[in-house]
């Protein structure tokens, strides 16, 4: 499960960092990177790394 996360973790910080490095350079495409990159996090990262932090019992 830990190596799921930092994996789910990595390619959305890619693609957000990506995103405003396209967005910075006015290249197309740079709209779909941060809806992707925004929709990844909310939709896979959050929930995995909520679970994960319930499962090993560390829940702020």
């Amino acid at each position: 499960m830990r190596f799921t996360v930092y994996i789910i973790g990595a390619i959305v910080a890619m693609l957000i960092i990506l995103a405003t490095l396209f967005k910075q350079m006015h290249w197309a495409g740079a709209d779909m990177l941060i809806v992707l990159g925004w929709s990844l996090a909310a939709l896979l990262f959050v929930p995995a790394f909520s679970i994960y932090k319930y499962k090993k019992g560390k829940v702020a």
